[in-house]
């Protein structure tokens, strides 16, 4: 079983060597898998950096895919259609991949005959020291995921799924998935500097549907480049407004209402709560005893409920 490393990147020049240089210590021999870059709609020289990497590292054995179309699903479509592997690994130009981790994602797909989906434990690597608020939402925003040193079988009925650093789809399946007129219709994912997030999400629902597993098996591991900017209080606020839209339009996958003119209600309601929220402030007890990050923590999760509910309240787009 053959696998394509895909690394889809926007204005990633600066970036893509670090992971093209990891994917060079990789202990699986390089005539199992190839490694192709996406550039999606760059405009800082993405390509030509790319391309450097391959000509003077990799002999020439990379593959640079150029997709016009700017959006990060637009992206992992095209390396769907583009991929050689009958796996597909999706790497992100800030991910840093243990040198075991491609013989390892192989030999959980095969060990795991039933998963279409698998991902791995993802370790944050700060480049400066973390703010309180940053190290509190990365489990939950930053794509940092570590559920333990056992494999889990993922429940997605119910809109759980595997993160996007580091996911891994049976390309067969994956390019079944953006053949669904639902997800085409409501999940858009990043696009350019706008943070609405649930295409990994929305992989994984879709998987489920069509009888297979998603699993999160330990020893893939990534290490993700976390930079300052990654920290700041606008920055978050824009990513959690992202994440609400992108929960309301990934529901739309395993919940009729959200589908219907039902979801105008869905919408009201997140938006009575997140009326509620300015007048009560933050309601975590635990928070509480740490006042500053609980009202932080609390105004990320009101821009997220807003922006939730004004996804829900545009039905139809």
């Amino acid at each position: 079983m053959k696998a394509s490393v895909c690394i889809c990147t926007y204005n990633g020049a600066s970036r893509v060597g670090l992971v093209i240089e990891a994917l060079l210590a990789q202990t699986e021999p390089f005539d199992h898998w190839e490694v192709l870059v996406i550039d999606n709609a760059s405009t800082d020289g993405t390509a030509g950096q790319a391309s450097r990497w391959f000509q003077e590292k990799l002999n020439g054995r990379g593959r640079l895919v150029r997709e016009d179309r700017p959006g990060l699903s637009f992206a992992r479509a095209r390396a769907a259609r583009e991929a050689i592997g009958q796996i597909i690994v999706f790497l992100d130009d800030d991910n840093v991949p243990a040198p075991n981790f491609v013989a390892n994602v192989i030999q959980a797909f095969a060990e795991f005959p039933r998963a279409g989906v698998i991902g791995g434990k993802v370790l944050p690597c700060w480049e400066v020291k973390p703010t309180a608020l940053a190290e509190a939402v990365a489990p939950f925003a930053l794509a940092i995921c570590d559920l333990g040193n056992s494999p889990q079988n993922i429940d997605v009925s119910r809109g759980a799924g595997i993160v996007g650093a580091g996911l891994c789809v049976r390309r067969n399946l994956l390019r079944e998935v953006f053949s669904s007129p639902v997800l085409a219709a409501t999940v858009t994912d990043r696009l350019g500097s706008n943070l609405t997030s649930g295409g990994d999400l929305a992989i994984s629902v879709v998987a489920g549907q069509k009888g297979w597993e998603c699993w999160y098996v330990p020893n893939l591991e990534i290490k993700h480049i976390l930079p300052a900017a990654r920290m700041e209080k606008e920055y978050l606020l824009r990513l959690y407004a992202g994440i609400g839209s992108g929960q309301a339009a990934t529901r739309k996958l395993f919940d009729w209402k959200a589908r219907s003119p039902l979801a105008w209600l869905i919408g009201c309601k997140d938006y009575g709560r997140w009326l509620l929220g300015r007048w009560c402030g933050p309601s975590d007890a635990l928070l509480r005893e740490h006042t500053a990050l609980a009202e932080e923590m609390h105004e990320l999760h009101q821009r997220m409920t807003l922006g939730r509910a004004i996804q829900a309240l545009t039905w139809p787009r």
